[in-house]
Formats: C-alpha cells, sequence, structure tokens
C-alpha cells in the first residue's frame, strides 16, 4: 500500500456503506440500497473534511500500526466518530488534533490488544547508507521498521507524531495526556531508545 496513492472517494464510499451497515436493519434485501446510496450518505462539508485529511491520518495510524488493512479500518473508525460529532469537530479549534487524539486512542488500544508485534509498512524516512545499491537499501528500511515496532506503543506514537507528522509538543501533549515537557522528555527517552536499538541490535533481543 502507498500512502500518497490513497483514493479519498473510494474510501469514502467504503465508508458510508459501513455506515449505512451500522444504521440500517439487517436485511439483505437493503445490501443493493446501500451501495446505491452510499455516495450520498455524508453532507458535502464533511466529504471536504474527509478528503482533506484521511490520507495523512491513514498514513499515521499506517505506521503506528504496521497493517494496511488495521490502518484503513481504524482510520474509518476514527472518521464514524468524527461523522457523529461533526458540529463539535467543525467547532473545534484544530479539528485534525480532535481526528489524532481519537485515532491515537484507537491504535494504542488496537496495540494493547496485539499479543505479539506486527511489521511496519512504511520506514521513518528514505536515508540511503547504500548509495545506488537497492538491495541493500531495502534491508535499511526493513531494519528500522522492525526497531520502530519493538518499541511500546506510546515511545512509537510520540516518534511518529513529532518526527513524521511534524507536531508540536503541545500538541502532542494533548494528544497524549502529558504536558509538553513530559512529552519532551519522553520523546528523549524514545529517541534514545530507537537509536541504541539500531545501533546494537544485538541488545535488543
Amino acid at each position: 500500500m502507498d500512502v500518497g496513492t490513497t483514493t479519498g472517494k473510494t474510501t469514502l464510499q467504503a465508508l458510508a456503506a459501513r455506515w449505512l451497515a451500522m444504521t440500517l436493519p439487517r436485511d439483505a434485501t437493503l445490501a443493493g440500497q446501500a451501495q446505491k446510496d452510499a455516495a450520498n450518505v455524508f453532507s458535502p462539508d464533511f466529504e471536504r473534511f474527509f478528503l482533506q485529511h484521511e490520507p495523512c491520518l491513514t498514513g499515521y495510524l499506517w505506521r503506528m500500526v504496521g497493517d494496511d488493512a488495521t490502518a484503513c479500518d481504524l482510520c474509518q473508525e476514527t472518521f464514524i466518530r468524527a461523522w457523529q460529532h461533526f458540529a463539535e469537530v467543525q467547532a473545534a479549534r484544530q479539528p485534525m488534533a480532535w481526528l489524532f487524539r481519537v485515532a491515537t486512542n484507537l491504535a494504542l488500544n488496537h496495540l494493547r490488544d496485539q499479543q505479539r508485534g506486527v511489521r511496519a509498512a512504511v520506514p521513518l524516512g528514505d536515508h540511503d547508507p547504500a548509495g545506488s545499491d537497492p538491495t541493500v537499501r531495502f534491508v535499511e528500511r526493513d531494519f528500522v521498521q522492525q526497531i520502530l515496532l519493538e518499541l511500546p506503543p506510546k515511545a512509537r506514537a510520540l516518534l511518529i507524531l513529532r518526527d513524521v507528522q511534524q507536531l508540536s509538543f503541545d500538541e502532542i501533549a494533548s494528544l497524549l495526556a502529558m504536558t509538553p515537557t513530559a512529552a519532551r522528555m519522553a520523546l528523549s527517552r524514545a529517541r534514545a531508545q530507537f537509536r541504541d536499538r539500531y545501533l546494537h541490535p544485538e541488545n535488543s533481543r
């Protein structure tokens, strides 16, 4: 899956179908009508809101959970909640922060329920330690992915929110129920954990 090629319209239709499945009676005869009505479920304002923010949110969740299907499922759940509280979301000073807060909680809950780690779908960055050798570059990305997923879920969230999404410490603190000072300290520890595993992989087992 490539975050950059996510098609919002297709995902919006899937979201609408899921919402209809939740709200309509469970009757097989309604399936065709639900599919037909899927494109007209949401208001134009919500559609614009969805298309604006869905790619970023999917990318964030993808990095958090390491699985494209789970990321899409959690993204849909986030936007269903946004639709249920859309007046509140629209009134929020930072609507994207509202989405990140819900998505982060969903992702952390999912990761807590996981008994074993999963592989990340994307690396933190595109650093190429091997120059023009694509094989070694692939191995390096794979190594970075594994390290990221070995970190505790909250440390992973801090790294992604700050170093990938580039949120401010005030925003991160609000999302993770921390003070900005605590977020800075926790991020420093998360970076140290990542760096130690990267430089000394033999110590991570």
